[in-house]
């Protein structure tokens, strides 16, 4: 059986990817916004300007940041998409499909508890409020992984139907 440009579980694979980048986001940030201030101040008393310059790339990095894991979620979408057109025709693969929407539900409110506990920590405050977009998938996430699960289902639904004419 070919298997090229095909992912074993994408619909797993994209939520492992999403939970990833979500997690992610507010720890790369609080790196950065704990060693750069610092550093800016270091280099700023060498030369003021280059003190300067150190603070416009963490002003850019902050909200490049936001932007770049968006993109990686989009990116996730589109990729998942393509692999469930290109899911082999067979019984099998749809009731696989069906299992692992079941358990990615059954398990999403849980991981959705320990994201608000990382969102919702003092600690991660200054960064959460810097990364609008991925709080907002965050927010948002069961009702975003059921329409593309449903999307994705109709895909798949559509090649096992269809796909041996």
């Amino acid at each position: 059986m070919n298997k090229k440009a095909q992912i074993e579980n994408p619909f797993l694979t994209f939520i492992v990817v999403v939970i990833a980048l979500i997690i992610m986001g507010p720890i790369m940030l609080k790196v950065v916004l704990t060693f750069l201030p610092a550093f800016s101040s270091a280099v700023g008393n060498q030369t003021a300007q280059a003190g300067t310059n150190v603070t416009a790339i963490q002003n850019t990095f902050v909200t490049f940041w936001d932007w770049v894991l968006i993109s990686a979620f989009l990116l996730a979408i589109i990729l998942l998409f393509i692999t469930s057109f290109l899911v082999d025709v067979h019984p099998v693969f749809l009731i696989l499909f069906i299992l692992f929407g079941m358990f990615t539900f059954m398990f999403i409110p849980g991981i959705i508890d320990i994201l608000d506990t990382i969102y919702n920590d003092a600690n991660f405050a200054l960064e959460v409020s810097s990364l609008a977009m991925l709080d907002f998938l965050r927010s948002n996430l069961e009702l975003i992984l059921l329409g593309i699960y449903f999307v994705c289902g109709v895909i798949v639904f559509a090649k096992f139907r269809y796909g041996n004419r």
